[in-house]
């Protein structure tokens, strides 16, 4: 009789168990962790045929119209992207990236976001087109808060960060320059990029990320495994692949006089960082140059110039995306304006985001179609100069 009460209470505190867990997990939802819905909708995501991503690329840039085999893709990958933007809304997002791996660490979870990003894109576009501009919109906003769930973790998590967020904001261009001027979806849409532009990922973040990660990986243990993954292609600027053997023939002191170096020109990095555009890239770019030129005579500062990232073309790109965000911004307040008055402003009005190549307003030219917001400083890197054309539909 004992056994027979015995097993029946085990049995019972099993299904008691079993309830109670099943009620948690239907209370847990959504998890406190993005991530833990973004691996979930990367693993049922399905991969499209060659001539849909085709089409899909096609449609990013703006050369086709969407069609119904994008839409058949579409609603095929429909669950995932419902749960992506239940992801992109939860505050935290945690991928449990093992940086112990140093740069062995893989990241193949990028390549999948990107692909759902650019499934939002078409999914965006296919809206916009059927006249769904605010919905359509949203699928924009979601893309930015992926951008930031991407986060600044490491410096490729960074840039693809900042291509998420150019992405959201080329199309939030394109629906601007084409969608009616409803002055209650533009004080949405401007509540809304206010919100996402708090906290945004920063590139000092990820090379202070970095610098983390090569001064673990910086030592006579660990250097050919180094060396060997970074392979040739990072021979550059006259280190030649005598650097590679300096840096296998490294004893204790070589790697201790290694980090030491490293370290000070990072930090130095990382201040000229925040300095505007124009002065850091500078900065950066004499950083660069000595470290080169260091490495010819200076033992310490070979790997320095072997692991260095071109950190102000980095600069660059964040200037870059940064200053098209502002662009967005500030467009839409004069949409706002010309929705209120039935016109658009004759000169920009003041306390708009600014273009962050010059630091100062950009420059406004008022057209017959709509306006051109300009840059005042130039890219570095391209030596050309951005502008960002919004079209008023009629």
């Amino acid at each position: 009789m004992k056994t027979a009460n015995h097993r029946l209470s085990i049995k019972m505190t099993c299904i008691l168990l079993t309830v109670l867990a099943s009620a948690s997990l239907v209370e847990a939802y959504p998890p406190d962790n993005a991530a833990v819905l973004y691996y979930k909708a990367i693993m049922i995501l399905k991969e499209p045929s060659k001539d849909v991503s085709a089409m899909i690329d096609d449609l990013r840039k703006g050369k086709i119209k969407s069609n119904d085999k994008i839409s058949q893709h579409l609603e095929e990958n429909r669950r995932a992207i419902e749960i992506v933007e239940t992801a992109a809304e939860i505050p935290t997002c945690d991928w449990g990236r093992d940086h112990s791996q140093g740069f062995d660490l893989r990241l193949p979870e990028l390549s999948k976001v990107r692909r759902v990003a650019f499934l939002l894109n078409a999914d965006a576009q296919t809206l916009a087109d059927s006249g769904n501009h605010r919905t359509a919109l949203s699928k924009c906003l979601t893309m930015h808060k992926m951008a930031r769930h991407v986060s600044d973790d490491l410096l490729i998590s960074y840039l693809v960060s900042a291509s998420l967020n150019n992405l959201a904001n080329q199309r939030i261009q394109d629906f601007l320059s084409s969608m009616p001027q409803n002055l209650e979806t533009l004080t949405w849409l401007k509540s809304q990029v206010v919100a996402i532009s708090v906290n945004a990922p920063s590139i000092k973040t990820a090379v202070a990320r970095e610098k983390e990660i090569a001064m673990q990986e910086m030592r006579k243990e660990k250097i050919d495994s180094v060396l060997d993954a970074m392979g040739a292609d990072s021979i550059k600027d006259g280190i030649t692949a005598d650097a590679y053997e300096k840096g296998r023939r490294g004893d204790r002191k070589f790697f201790k006089d290694s980090r030491d170096y490293y370290a000070k020109i990072t930090d130095d990095a990382i201040v000229a960082l925040d300095l505007p555009y124009q002065q850091s890239h500078r900065r950066l770019d004499e950083l660069n140059d000595r470290v080169q030129k260091d490495a010819k005579e200076n033992p310490a500062a070979v790997l320095t110039a072997l692991l260095t990232p071109a950190v102000s073309r980095i600069r660059t790109a964040e200037t870059k995306a940064r200053t098209f965000f502002n662009a967005v911004k500030a467009a839409i307040d004069i949409y706002i304006i010309k929705a209120k008055t039935g016109w658009l402003p004759d000169t920009l009005p003041a306390g708009l985001p600014r273009d962050l190549f010059s630091g100062k307003d950009f420059e406004y030219e008022k057209k017959k179609d709509g306006f051109v917001l300009r840059c005042r400083g130039k890219d570095l890197d391209k030596d050309e100069i951005y502008q960002y054309e919004f079209k008023v539909p009629k």
